[in-house]
């Protein structure tokens, strides 16, 4: 741990609540701390569960609304809202950007589309669009609306796309179904928010014959690792530092384990030795491409499913995680935590963790859910509720699956 490392450590369990608390209850003297792992541990659903996470000196900002808020949720469904202040936020992208632009001569000034969950909290929005980028909603991509998107996609004339990989998939196969060209001005695609599987980079180089690249990140830290033009992941090292851990002890570099990550850059939220949820394992060995930084490769993370319906179909899940979030957004964070099981075609089981005191909600909280499910082909099937008041665990394999298909 380097002594700017130490001095942002020390900073943060100085002024965040519930470092302070954790300081007294362990007996930590921060003065004495040498290396990271030292520290203790921490998981989203402590955070979760509390309300003391944010920085003393930022709390004048945090009520003065002068904060970058960004929320966790989609992959974990585990809700969360981070906080930054603007400087850090941008301190935080720069590793990313100088990246992309060294390696792929990618610019935040280039043209790029994007597809959203949603955009604006409380606003419709099919599309958005500013000077540089074209934005689309996952939330009902059938074949009309695909339609739609790629025309707007071309006339746009976007140098690269930021998917996900389970969108990439779904243009695919739209693209082989109505014989659709790849797009000339796209030069890169890069893949972020779940796990890149080989079969789905190699389908969307195919169709679009350009550079797939890996990028790996969450809203708690911004960038985590990058893909270089050699396939190696590398951790962006002055953004965040990584550790693997097994049964709570750091593993030696090539063995797999638990992802924990500490931020460099987020002095209004600082999550240090954060549990991410993620498998995977730093790299043994260098690579020849010019980056120092470690290799890291995710084993196992955050992998979107498509919902079945009974013409065929596919529809991403994010259809109706995006209500979920609509719910989330006019009752102010009700939902905790979700999962959505679909048990058969048109038979959806939705799991929704909230407090105890907000139960009377139930009837309420269904109607927001039904309105907001803009994709028509999910409005008639058959959607039961059950409510929890306590966090549900991960899975065996460490992972919390926000969604399961039970059918195909």
């Amino acid at each position: 741990m380097n002594l700017s490392d130490k001095e942002f450590i020390k900073r943060a369990y100085s002024s965040v609540p519930m470092y302070v608390e954790l300081t007294g209850d362990l007996d930590i003297n921060l003065d004495n701390i040498t290396e990271i792992k030292e520290l203790p541990t921490i998981t989203k659903e402590e955070v979760v569960k509390q309300d003391s996470i944010i920085a003393a000196d930022s709390i004048p900002l945090l009520y003065g609304n002068k904060l970058i808020v960004k929320k966790t949720s989609g992959s974990t469904g585990k809700y969360m809202d981070v906080f930054w202040k603007n400087k850090d936020y941008v301190k935080s992208m720069l590793p990313l950007w100088l990246m992309r632009k060294r390696m792929y001569n990618i610019s935040p000034d280039d043209r790029m589309c994007f597809f959203y969950t949603m955009m604006e909290m409380g606003k419709e929005q099919d599309t958005y669009m500013n000077k540089s980028q074209l934005g689309f909603s996952k939330s009902r991509l059938d074949d009309e609306n695909l339609h739609r998107v790629y025309k707007k996609m071309k006339e746009f004339e976007p140098k690269w796309l930021l998917l996900q990989p389970s969108i990439g998939a779904l243009l695919c196969e739209y693209m082989d179904k109505y014989n659709e060209k790849a797009i000339e001005s796209i030069e890169y695609i890069e893949m972020s928010g779940e796990i890149l599987s080989e079969s789905v980079r190699a389908e969307v180089e195919r169709h679009f014959r350009c550079n797939v690249v890996n990028q790996y990140g969450a809203n708690e830290f911004n960038s985590i690792a990058y893909e270089c033009p050699n396939g190696n992941m590398h951790i962006m090292e002055s953004n965040v530092i990584v550790e693997v851990l097994k049964d709570g002890k750091g593993v030696e570099d090539g063995t797999e384990g638990e992802v924990y990550i500490s931020t460099r850059t987020n002095s209004a939220m600082p999550l240090i030795r954060y549990r991410i949820g993620d498998i995977g394992k730093i790299c043994t060995g260098k690579c020849d491409c010019g980056c120092e930084w470690k290799m890291f490769e995710l084993t196992s993370g955050r992998v979107s499913d498509y919902i079945l319906c009974a013409d065929g179909s596919r529809v991403t899940s994010y259809t109706l995680v995006r209500a979920i979030e609509s719910v989330n957004y006019i009752y102010e964070n009700v939902i905790r935590q979700f999962r959505i099981i679909q048990k058969n075609i048109e038979e959806f089981h939705i799991i929704l963790v909230v407090d105890e005191d907000d139960l009377d909600m139930c009837d309420v909280i269904e109607r927001v859910f039904k309105e907001s499910i803009m994709e028509t082909r999910l409005a008639g099937v058959d959607y039961t509720f059950e409510y929890k008041t306590r966090l549900i665990p991960n899975d065996e394999n460490g992972k919390f699956a926000y969604f399961k298909r039970l059918v195909g």
